[in-house]
């Protein structure tokens, strides 16, 4: 794609107005909890996060106050801060865990389902221009209940001053992120900060992101039916078009039609949120089979797939006690999330 239509397209979907941050998940963590005790409840809660504990005698550590009906990353903020840790990000983004804090509290930002934290600060002079900038790298991370396909690769800043009340400036930037986890970076780089600045005061931002609140997993039990076989969930629907035996495979068509309003892609962006639409093969022992091969394609909010499964020769999907679980981003919507960092250190 040319640099310039690129821009164009960029600019008009940063036009389009986006909806309000994702919702966070509302969890507690009982008061006098042991931290690994408060670390298993909040895994089980439907953020969909892994929380762990480093080993040692600090698992048996007990919280003073715990955290009653608050958003999920507000409650592991507050469980570190009981527990002097920091929070540890792994696996993709799908793991946090409860690590020693050597230093003081980190600096981060929660937004809805969304936690943002900068990393690093990088001061540079420009000998041509005469000029410092400085480059903060930002982690972004969220719920891995939410899926995020597109993301910018830097925050649109409101709002930047030193300590001294110096307004500072930062750059604006079009590209974006296509994460496969729950995690990724965004960064930002600023000009005006001097000798004399000890500390950013505020960095305050937005960002955009395209995602998906939740999976769906979508049942097809009675594979014997008469097709099309139709199931609306969470705003979606599913039909499954025909399952029959083509050659030595069983093959399934569906067709998917999400809602009005679902976001546009360009498209070399397609395959990036359609990775998560698939079909498993269920026995009646609950066994699952894997499709073989498949083919997912899209047209603006509508998807059409076909998925083959190779199985043994006695076997008959058609059978009773055999399902299909289609599993698929729930309806996709473009979200801004808004932060405000405060006292970031510097170099």
């Amino acid at each position: 794609m040319r640099p310039l239509l690129a821009l164009i397209l960029y600019a008009a979907v940063a036009a389009r107005p986006a909806a309000p941050a994702i919702k966070p998940t509302i969890v507690s963590v009982a008061k006098d909890a042991a931290l690994a005790d408060a670390a298993a409840e909040l895994s089980k809660s439907p953020a969909g996060a892994a929380v762990g504990v480093e080993p040692g005698d600090r698992a048996k550590a007990r919280l003073a106050a715990g955290a009653d009906q608050v958003p999920f990353w507000d409650a592991l903020e507050a469980v570190a801060d009981q527990s002097k840790s920091r929070l540890t990000v792994r696996d993709g983004g799908r793991t946090v865990v409860l690590a020693p804090r050597p230093g003081p509290r980190e600096v981060s930002a929660v937004s809805g389902a969304f936690r943002i934290v900068p990393r690093t600060v990088t001061g540079r002079l420009l000998l041509d221009q005469g000029t410092a900038v400085h480059e903060i790298d930002l982690d972004v991370h969220w719920e891995p209940r939410a899926r995020v396909y597109r993301i910018d690769s830097a925050p649109r800043i409101t709002r930047a001053e030193d300590d001294r009340g110096t307004v500072l400036t930062a750059e604006a930037a079009g590209s974006r992120h296509y994460p496969t986890g729950s995690l990724t970076d965004l960064k930002v780089r600023i000009t005006g900060l001097t000798r004399d600045s000890k500390q950013i005061a505020t960095l305050a931002g937005e960002f955009r992101a395209t995602a998906a609140e939740r999976m769906l997993a979508v049942p097809f039990k009675n594979l014997a039916a008469k097709y099309p076989i139709v199931q609306n969930e969470g705003g979606v629907s599913v039909a499954l078009r025909s399952f029959e035996k083509v050659g030595g495979l069983w093959e399934a068509q569906l067709e998917l039609t999400y809602p009005e309003g679902h976001p546009a892609f360009e498209s070399f962006e397609e395959q990036k949120w359609l990775r998560d639409t698939r079909l498993r093969l269920i026995d009646p022992k609950a066994a699952a089979f894997e499709p073989d091969n498949d083919d997912v394609t899209a047209a603006g909010r509508r998807v059409s797939a076909t998925y083959r499964f190779k199985l043994p020769a006695a076997a008959n999907p058609l059978e009773q006690g055999w399902s299909l679980v289609c599993d698929t981003p729930g309806p996709l919507t473009e979200v801004t999330v808004p932060f405000v960092l405060k006292n970031v250190p510097l170099p």
